[in-house]
């Protein structure tokens, strides 16, 4: 009988070490407990003081192998996943870059606050002296005050309008047998304008925009370009109202926009698809409309494709020249016929930095814009050199210099039969 019980005690001890010898991975004591942990009760032998980390008893083969075969990394003495450390790495990523874009809307929207403060003490009448601390009535009061103004202004576009009907001035003015003829159109469309946005209630959603009561002073100018805004109203809800915050930047200028409205509404349909860079930039445009008018189509002359092709090609330059257009101003019209030869070869990317000095002479120093194609038959090849126009404009003088070569070198080779021909700065 002895061998008997030593083969129980045997099989007792394997089983025992079973639990230790094979699913189990060894974490140190102080690491933070595991799922399905199983404790060692106090005053054993410290060979049994870990925590055994196990497969759960209802988990497949197929979770056993994943979780085996998932690549592991120590991390402060534990035992975790790859994956789910770089989930937490581009998690932390997203929080810094939250944070850091929290913190730069912040700064712009404080800027903006002041700016909006400046704005609105310039746009006041004389009364009051606009500050923060003023009395509520007198807010009140100063607000209505620049309604009134708004509306009178808004009401002299219209009357303005009725007496170029009247008077039959203009092509779009000829149409109309008299000024009564001419209301009863106006408020016709009104009606159908009205009638869509019944029948589309997605389209009265785009007047939810917080800018939308500033247009109530303007309803004399819009009546008076009904029959013009009718076929653009729905993209002017859509991109500029819609809560764009577009009409911010435009509601200062539009009875100006209505006033040129003539002028401007066949360029409508470009002008609403690049909305969102030109209406920050809506008063100092209209201040040169008639020289950028000339930049708003292209003929064939031009080689630059579509109609609209030449204005696109210098889209990413607008921010650049129209914060510099009382500069630039001047020279837009003679510059108009060398556009051409300014596109090509980026030619026009490398003289945008120098503009400054190029063109500062303004009303005084005209020979350059005039023959600008002069200047890029024979020089034009040095923008395609680094440094050299910017070495070149770092020069005192330049400017003169420039104007000097621009009006003395030959310019029979570049205009042919043409070459006597000048630019004629008085219109």
């Amino acid at each position: 009988f002895l061998p008997l019980p030593l083969l129980l005690l045997i099989c007792a001890v394997v089983e025992l070490a079973t639990p230790f010898s094979f699913h189990h991975h060894v974490i140190p004591q102080k690491a933070p407990l595991a799922r399905n942990a199983r404790h060692t009760p106090a005053g054993t032998s410290p060979l049994f003081s870990r925590v055994s980390y196990t497969t759960p008893l209802h988990s497949s083969k197929a979770d056993v192998a994943n979780d085996v075969d998932q690549p592991k990394v120590k991390a402060n003495g534990v035992s975790i996943f790859q994956n789910d450390m770089t989930l937490r790495v581009d998690r932390d990523a997203m929080i810094a870059r939250a944070g850091v874009l929290r913190r730069s809307i912040l700064t712009q929207q404080i800027e903006l606050q002041k700016l909006e403060r400046s704005i609105q003490c310039c746009s006041q009448s004389s009364q009051g002296n606009g500050g923060l601390l003023d009395h509520p009535l007198e807010t009140v009061f100063r607000g209505l005050n620049q309604t009134k103004h708004t509306f009178f202004a808004s009401s002299n576009v219209l009357l303005r309008k009725l007496g170029r009907v009247r008077d039959k001035i203009g092509p779009n003015n000829k149409k109309w047998t008299s000024v009564g003829d001419y209301m009863v159109a106006q408020t016709k469309t009104g009606v159908r304008i009205v009638g869509d946005l019944v029948k589309n209630p997605d389209r009265l959603m785009c007047l939810v925009d917080p800018d939308t009561p500033t247009l109530v002073p303007h309803v004399p100018a819009i009546l008076a370009r009904l029959d013009k805004l009718e076929s653009h109203v729905v993209p002017i809800l859509e991109k500029v109202l819609n809560n764009r915050r577009h009409l911010a930047s435009i509601e200062p200028y539009l009875d100006e926009v209505l006033e040129r409205f003539d002028d401007i509404e066949p360029h409508l349909p470009w002008i609403l698809e690049n909305i969102d860079v030109l209406a920050p930039y809506t008063g100092l445009l209209l201040k040169h409309v008639d020289e950028l008018l000339l930049y708003a189509t292209s003929n064939e002359s031009d080689g630059v494709g579509t109609e609209y092709a030449l204005a696109e090609q210098l889209l990413p330059y607008l921010e650049y020249y129209v914060s510099r257009l009382d500069m630039v101003g001047p020279h837009l019209a003679l510059l108009r016929p060398h556009i051409p030869k300014l596109l090509k070869h980026k030619r026009i990317a490398k003289i945008s930095p120098h503009i400054d000095r190029l063109f500062a002479g303004g009303y005084l120093h005209l020979g350059t814009s005039a023959n600008l194609d002069v200047l890029l038959f024979w020089f034009g090849w040095t923008l395609q050199v680094p440094f050299l126009p910017r070495l070149f404009f770092a020069i005192p003088g330049s400017p003169r210099i420039v104007q000097f070569l621009a009006c003395r070198f030959p310019k029979r080779f570049v205009r042919g039969f043409c070459s006597g021909v000048s630019c004629s700065v008085d219109g």
